[in-house]
């Protein structure tokens, strides 16, 4: 029978014969339920004949003999065998012996100043770290602290006037072009207009630089809308404005033509005062009205229009005076938002002041890239019959009897109209 069922058993046979034989037997019946969980050979193993010792002719299990478990007289043999088995690696030692605890502490501590410096080599290796982020950070630190300006602009021209002919340096502003890779013209409109991939790029750098956005672009009107665009998303950025006296070109170069607008032409000094005035939009500001451009001549009924005529008319007056303030050429509505969002009275009387007086010629407009690149195309698809126009053009003239493509002030009739 398994131990257990042979324990049940005579556990309930001798609790009627023999009170403490049967207290025994119950401690063993616990001590072999606990080994039957671990240990399933023990408790299910059989019981032999030898293992039976009882006066009353029962079994009585007895725990099995471990195998590591020797009895007296094999405990002697197992000594003599350790003996022997030392000596015998004595012998092998060649007389060295065991090993003490000198000599183990000995062998062992070159393995503990290797762990010691390898330890102190991580340590220094991470106070040097920690040495050069405070370095990379006091630099970071300095550099932030040096840059005033995100300088955004138009073109890579544009950049390299505001680094070479102002001489701002490149701790001290960050300059930004975005006609390259930002700028688009809006299909339904055909006005300009900005990535907002570009717009986020230049918002991160002036998170990063804790630096105003100054937006200098050309007086023209592809500088008004984009200025527009940066207005609606910006709202708190700094304006910088050069009027077209100031930023066109003086001479004919190989990409403009005389009196091409942008930030490319213009002098070091007026770069540099355009940036040192910049400003922010008043948007709820009303202080110039259609009265206001009435009673200066930028605006008029057909009744009174040919008040202005000896200064020019309406809309060379108006257009002028965009120029001057940087803001291109504007119809009214346009020319009285740009006024009231970014001028003072000072300035528009500065502007007004550089008119031509009555009877004096009305300078011409200034081009932009556009017309650069229609007036080159036409020059050089017309180069060979320019002067066989000019003979068709007198001809048709001296029919009519007046020049059909003379300036005519506006509220007067062309000749021959009248």
């Amino acid at each position: 029978l398994p131990r257990a069922s042979a324990l049940g058993f005579m556990s309930t046979t001798l609790a009627h014969r023999a009170p403490a034989r049967y207290d025994a037997l119950t401690s063993m019946r616990r001590a072999s339920s606990r080994h039957a969980s671990t240990a399933p050979r023990r408790a299910c193993g059989r019981v032999s004949a030898r293992d039976s010792d009882d006066a009353f002719n029962t079994f009585v299990p007895r725990r099995r003999r471990s195998k590591r478990t020797l009895s007296d007289g094999d405990e002697g043999h197992s000594a003599r065998t350790g003996e022997r088995r030392r000596e015998d690696d004595d012998d092998d030692d060649d007389g060295v012996g065991i090993i003490d605890d000198a000599a183990l502490v000995a062998s062992l501590r070159p393995v503990y100043e290797d762990e010691r410096a390898r330890a102190d080599a991580k340590t220094a290796a991470r106070e040097r770290d920690a040495a050069a982020y405070r370095v990379r950070q006091a630099a970071r630190d300095a550099r932030v602290e040096a840059c005033t300006h995100v300088i955004v602009v138009e073109g890579g021209a544009d950049i390299r006037a505001v680094r070479i002919k102002a001489n701002v340096s490149k701790a001290s502003a960050k300059v930004v072009a975005i006609r390259h890779r930002g700028a688009f013209a809006r299909a339904n409109t055909g006005e300009m207009d900005v990535k907002s991939e570009r717009m986020d790029e230049i918002e991160r750098l002036s998170v990063k630089y804790a630096a105003p956005i100054v937006v200098l672009f050309d007086a023209d009107s592809a500088g008004r809308q984009l200025r527009n665009a940066f207005l609606k998303r910006f709202p708190l950025a700094e304006h910088a404005f050069m009027g077209a006296h100031a930023s066109s070109a003086k001479v004919d170069g190989k990409w403009h033509a005389v009196g091409n607008v942008g930030v490319e032409h213009a002098e070091g000094e007026d770069i540099l005062q355009a940036i040192a005035r910049a400003r922010v939009a008043c948007v709820h500001r009303h202080e110039f009205t259609r009265e206001s451009l009435a009673t200066w001549g930028l605006v008029a009924e057909d009744a009174n229009a040919d008040v202005w005529a000896p200064f020019g008319g309406v809309v060379n007056r108006r257009r002028l005076v965009g120029e001057y303030l940087g803001v291109g050429d504007c119809d009214a509505r346009q020319l009285l938002r740009q006024m009231n969002l970014f001028f003072t009275a000072d300035e528009v009387r500065e502007a007004l002041d550089a008119l031509p007086g009555r009877g004096e010629p009305i300078p011409p407009k200034m081009t932009d890239g556009f017309a650069d690149r229609a007036r080159r195309r036409d020059k050089d698809d017309n180069q060979d019959d320019d002067n066989d126009d000019d003979d068709d053009y007198k001809a048709f003239k001296s029919a009519l009897g007046f020049d059909p493509m003379a300036y005519t002030p506006p509220g007067q009739a062309p000749p021959g109209f009248e």
